[in-house]
């Protein structure tokens, strides 16, 4: 390259010199010629001799690159003129002196001067030279045209050999920078076959090459390379030998091992088809007889006035109570490790569910000697309904906030509520459960939410447990897409805090009226008093705190008349009880006004009947907003005891008393039972020991109503409801089952088998009045009611269309989506997890294109959504849309064994 660069720009030089030499000469050849036609004509315009004028013309033809001469007078008129001239333009003989250049010639024009008035006109004309231009006279015009061809060829020939030589010395170039460069490669050429060699394993062959002598070292250095690599070779060769037959061995095993594995995968399976069959077993089991003491133990209770003999029959339902919660726990925990707890999704008030939890909680948990605040705190800006799972809500909550109880023997426990996040679909809340009770050391915090773990594992700590609440409780949080943690001190106290991710309800907060009233608070304990005080602004309330009762007759004397009210705190003991008695009466016969106890623990108020008969209401601490609203609201002057008794509302018995209803149940306790309940109801009850006995019976007799249990031998509950089924008369008679089984899948399963509903048990007597009322009452057959749960989820109609009404074409397409979807739900949440857009739109347009022959149009709609979200918007904002997606599919295998299928005729059939 800079060779050639080089010589390009020393051609350049050359050309442009060359050719400006050329130029040049060109132009002083016709200059000086046409200087001498101007001398020399000089003399022949003035004495107009033509011949001289002649000769002076021929003599500058004679010149071979002179085209032609012109001479002109004065006037510009031409007087002499030899070789053909070219056209000549207007006003070209103004200057003294001017030169044109053409494409092919040059035209030079020069003014002939005559100097008449200074000098003789005979005198040298050499003597011109020094007149002055001024002082001479235009006699005439020269005008001479030299061609420039023979310049042009020049150049051409000159240029020609320019190239020439440069073309011949770049190629010399090279040939020779080619030739250097063979000559200089050769031994890089042969270390690069050498290293090539070796790559290849070619030990022997590098040692056989040479190289020149400069390359003596490299030479050295490149066998000593081979040396080297080839004893490595041989090294690895016999590793490679070693790990082979490692790896064969090892083969061998992992087949040994992958046999011991299937194996050991198909025992798992079957164990957990047997756990799953024994979770039924034992529920049912468990169950049963518990249904037999709770329902015994409430009959009970109506007639028992012994106080003794009635704390006997509280403390069997309570220990009941007890074991059925242990059970609950215990199913819950494997539903969740099959991944089989499904979230249900409805409106609910956040505010009222807490209230009831911390009443329930406060009733079973607080005594007499452990009076701790329970105060909730539900953030200004947080709306109080939301759409969710509002049963797992409770439970999460009952679980922690009765840990919080149960732990704390002075103090207080707290839940606080806010929003965390909110956007246009959800709300995230943020809870925190904070109670001062005995904390939890840091090194044990750990165990908390282990399965089956206690903090305190010895044989004598002082709290039960299963180990499995903030288990169920955690997996519950994390399903709901939030997240738990715990902070302990054993001097402060613990908090719990969790987030749940809710969707907002259309249903709009009860915003309360202004009461715009005056009361007197008694209430000791300072963490309560600030809670009662914040509510009671809210609602325009005024309040005058007071310590003792001392200082609420003090005040009450003084404000009297203002005084709308008194919020009495009463503590479960007799001098609290004998001085709140004092009080009511005095404020009611002196002032005419009225009492409203706060009472904590709730069921010391039975102890205390007098003071029931006295107040204008009961309040149970926690005080719930509402109640206390309505109690403010409804301010009563007259007290309880003497106001009429109003008789509790009660079913519609004249209706009951038409109805004849079947009880089909292998246990004569329970059938007793459900006969202990109905027939002081007048309900006609009828029972039968066995399902066969129960079709026997329904064949004669009619029933307005069948009450079913489950597992029976012989012949099952779903096996009876369908032979039921065909009887004339009961193809929409309501068949209630009494069952046992708790497990999600069991229960559809059940009503896909015909049922109307089920009732778990064990069963209370009044749910199973109100059922038995409801149900009666109720027009719909039983398809109408099928088609209403299965009408935003599946077409019928549309699945047998697309397969020309061919019915096992259908469900065959049907099954082999549903049996798919499970594992379709997992691969989206898995692919949701780990941010993987292509392979999720890869899932979920699966599923859109085979929802699309059978029948499943909300999975269809979903899955349309889903995929163009995430198409357009990819994965920015999906968790709602995704959530609506899985929501669909449960619903479809929810309701799956519901769908009426026509029955196919078979080939008998078909060819009659």
């Amino acid at each position: 390259m800079p060779s050639l660069s080089i010589s390009i720009i020393a051609c350049f030089l050359l050309l442009s010199s060359r050719f400006s030499d050329l130029e040049k000469s060109l132009y002083e050849h016709a200059t000086n010629i046409t200087k001498q036609v101007v001398t020399t004509s000089e003399y022949a315009i003035v004495f107009s001799d033509q011949d001289m004028m002649n000769r002076i013309l021929q003599n500058a033809l004679e010149n071979h690159d002179i085209n032609s001469v012109q001479i002109f007078n004065s006037e510009q008129e031409i007087i002499a003129e030899l070789g053909k001239a070219a056209p000549l333009t207007n006003n070209f003989l103004k200057s003294d002196i001017n030169i044109a250049e053409f494409s092919d010639y040059l035209a030079l024009t020069s003014a002939i001067h005559y100097a008449s008035n200074i000098f003789d006109s005979t005198l040298n004309a050499k003597n011109n030279v020094f007149i002055s231009s001024n002082h001479r006279n235009v006699i005439g015009w020269v005008r001479v045209e030299v061609s420039t061809s023979e310049t042009q060829i020049k150049k051409y020939q000159y240029a020609s050999l320019v190239t020439f030589i440069f073309i011949l010395f770049n190629i010399l170039t090279i040939l020779g920078v080619l030739h250097l460069s063979k000559i200089l490669m050769q031994p890089v050429n042969k270390v690069s076959l050498a290293l090539n060699k070796l790559a290849k394993g070619q030990f022997s062959t590098v040692k056989l090459m040479s190289f020149p002598p400069e390359y003596a070292a490299i030479q050295k250095d490149i066998f000593d390379l081979t040396e080297r690599l080839e004893h490595h070779n041989e090294k690895l060769l016999l590793g490679i030998e070693q790990s082979t037959e490692d790896i064969r061995r090892s083969m061998d095993s992992m087949e040994e091992k992958s046999a011991q594995l299937y194996i050991a995968n198909r025992e798992a399976m079957e164990s957990n088809r047997l756990k799953s069959q024994f979770l039924a077993n034992i529920s049912h089991e468990v169950r049963t007889p518990l249904n037999a003491i709770l329902g015994y133990t409430k009959t009970l209770q109506k007639d028992i006035t012994n106080k003794q003999q009635r704390l006997y029959v509280d403390t069997i339902e309570q220990s009941t109570n007890n074991l059925l919660a242990i059970i609950g726990d215990i199913l819950d925990f494997s539903k969740i490790e099959a991944g089989k707890l499904n979230l249900e999704s409805n409106n609910f008030n956040l505010k009222s569910l807490i209230d009831d939890v911390y009443q329930t909680l406060s009733i079973n948990l607080l005594s007499k000697d452990k009076q701790i605040d329970l105060v909730p705190e539900f953030g200004k800006e947080t709306p109080e309904w939301f759409v969710g799972d509002s049963i797992r809500v409770r439970q999460i909550l009952t679980n922690l906030i009765g840990n919080a109880i149960k732990f704390t023997h002075q103090g207080s426990v707290r839940t606080k509520v806010s929003i965390a996040s909110q956007d246009k679909k959800k709300i995230t809340l943020s809870f925190h459960v904070i109670d001062t009770g005995i904390g939890i050391p840091e090194h044990k915090i750990n165990r908390l939410f282990k399965p089956f773990s206690q903090v305190d594992t010895s044989t004598t700590r002082q709290f039960g447990g299963t180990g499995l609440g903030l288990v169920i409780t955690k997996k519950l949080v994390e399903q709901m897409h939030g997240k738990i943690e715990v902070s302990s001190d054993p001097t402060i106290g613990s908090t719990f805090r969790f987030t749940l991710d809710l969707k907002q309800s259309n249903k709009l907060n009860n915003d309360k009226a202004p009461l715009n009233r005056h009361i007197i608070l008694l209430e000791p304990s300072t963490t309560y008093k600030s809670y009662m005080h914040r509510y009671l602004n809210e609602i325009k309330v005024s309040c005058t705190s007071c310590f003792d009762l001392e200082q609420v007759i003090s005040v009450l004397s003084k404000e009297q008349r203002t005084t709308d009210a008194i919020l009495l705190s009463v503590t479960p003991d007799e001098q609290s009880v004998l001085e709140a008695k004092e009080l009511i009466l005095y404020a009611g016969q002196q002032f005419n006004i009225p009492c409203i106890l706060m009472i904590q623990p709730p069921g010391q108020i039975a102890n205390y009947p007098d003071l029931k008969g006295l107040c204008s209401d009961i309040l149970l601490k926690p005080i719930s907003h509402d109640r206390l609203y309505n109690a403010l609201s409804n301010l009563n002057h007259t007290p309880i005891g003497l106001q009429p008794q109003q008789p509790p509302k009660s079913l519609d018995t004249e209706k009951l008393t038409r109805l004849k209803i079947l009880a089909v149940d292998d246990m004569p306790i329970n059938l007793q039972l459900l006969s202990h309940w109905l027939q002081p109801n007048g309900i006609e009850t009828s029972l039968a020991y066995s399902g066969q006995q129960a079709i026997e019976m329904a064949s004669i007799e009619q029933f307005d109503m069948i009450l079913m249990d489950i597992q029976m031998p012989e012949m099952d509950g779903m096996e009876t409801t369908n032979e039921l089924r065909l009887l004339e008369g009961y193809e929409n008679t309501p068949i209630i089952a009494l069952t046992a089984h708790a497990l999600g899948s069991e229960q559809q399963q059940i009503l896909a088998s015909g049922m109307n509903a089920y009732l778990t048990k064990p069963i209370d007597e009044e749910i199973l009045l109100n059922t038995i009322d409801n149900w009666c009452s109720n027009t719909e057959t039983l398809q109408d009611q099928i088609d209403a749960k299965l009408i935003n989820i599946f077409d019928l109609e549309k699945a047998l269309d697309i397969v020309d009404g061919k019915t096992d074409i259908a469900k065959e397409m049907f099954d082999m989506l549903a049996d798919s979807l499970d594992a379709e739900k997992k691969l989206i949440q898995h692919h949701l997890a780990h941010q993987d857009t292509e392979k999720l739109i890869e899932v979920v347009h699966r599923i859109h294109g085979a929802s699309k022959y059978t029948g499943t149009i909300n999975i269809a709609r979903h899955a349309g959504f889903l995929e163009t979200h995430l198409k357009e918007l990819e994965l920015e904002g999906v968790e709602g849309v995704a959530e609506d997606f899985i929501e669909a599919i449960e619903d479809l295998l929810n309701h799956r064994q519901l769908i009426p299928w026509p029955q196919t005729l078979d080939s008998s059939t078909t060819n009659a």
